[in-house]
């Protein structure tokens, strides 16, 4: 037999024959004549090379070649059925479900520790895993499902996504601990431009003040670039440099009080943080589980009460 000509639509067929042993009452089974059922069984002769079902005492009893396929085919459509009838449902309890996350900084900072606290809790064999790609990469590994969820100020997610807000936030500067402005709650413009700049090169939010500020004619001194926010703190307690953050990363720089942040003398559109997610992944129910997890924890009120 050549399964790859196998008319599949005859597993049924062999079903209906070996849970009847009759052909018309496997024809009703299926609501096909008797006709149409005795040219299924002649097809199924065919490709099987055997007579499966042999008349025998006003019936017919199944072949041993027909005792060998119903052990493979019925389990097999039983299966399938079930499947079809009660899809499966996700158990965060039970499950070692591995789920990817592409985060932007701002994310990483609110979402992270409380995401995966709350997941300890609720889904103790569930593990998480960052994502480390450049945000052009975030459209494609949604769409091929690498990927389960984005979460962040992601302009490059705004078409073709579901999508759902998170939180609203927005950048000030954090100022070294030498940097001495007249006053650190309302840092001027011209202090801001004079000052040295501090920036990280995996972060967007300095390529978006850059171009806001060109667009007025404006420029930075750049004095210091760095790959990640790791070693912002050390820098900043004992140098004078300004960096330009969220808020929510600014409240983690300044944690030891030792450096404060202020206000942007200039206007910035605020950070919108949402989730994002992929059509194909909609009814997915783990990442059903996964998108109420994120937005129960409720991350607007921290960011409020933290500020």
């Amino acid at each position: 037999m050549n399964s790859s000509d196998f008319d599949l639509n005859l597993l049924l067929a062999f079903e209906a024959l070996w849970l009847e042993r009759h052909v018309t009452r496997a024809g009703s089974r299926l609501n096909v004549g008797q006709a149409t059922m005795s040219n299924m069984l002649k097809r199924l002769r065919k490709q099987c090379g055997d007579p499966l079902f042999v008349r025998a005492g006003g019936g017919m009893v199944p072949t041993p070649c027909a005792q060998a396929l119903a052990q493979a085919i019925l389990p097999a459509l039983d299966t399938i059925k079930n499947r079809l009838a009660h899809p499966d449902q996700f158990n965060p309890r039970s499950s070692d479900r591995s789920f990817t996350l592409l985060m932007s900084d701002i994310s990483q900072f609110l979402v992270l520790p409380r995401l995966s606290v709350r997941l300890n809790e609720l889904a103790p064999h569930v593990s998480l895993r960052v994502g480390k790609v450049q945000r052009s990469e975030y459209r494609m590994l949604l769409e091929s499902g690498d990927a389960d969820l984005a979460i962040g100020h992601l302009h490059e997610l705004q078409t073709g996504f579901y999508q759902q807000g998170l939180f609203n936030d927005h950048h000030v500067c954090v100022a070294g601990r030498k940097f001495r402005p007249r006053d650190r709650q309302a840092l001027t413009q011209e202090e801001y431009l004079a000052g040295r700049h501090l920036v990280v090169s995996s972060s967007k939010t300095d390529e978006f003040i850059d171009q806001l500020l060109a667009r007025q004619g404006l420029m930075r001194d750049v004095a210091l670039e760095v790959p990640s926010y790791l070693v912002l703190s050390e820098i900043l307690r004992d140098s004078s440099f300004i960096v330009t953050v969220s808020s929510v990363i600014a409240l983690s720089l300044c944690g030891a009080g030792e450096i404060g942040y202020s206000r942007l003398p200039f206007a910035v559109p605020p950070i919108n943080v949402r989730q994002f997610w992929h059509s194909r992944n909609h009814v997915d129910p783990a990442n059903q589980w996964l998108r109420r997890q994120v937005l129960e924890l409720n991350l607007e009120s921290h960011v409020h009460r933290e500020r």
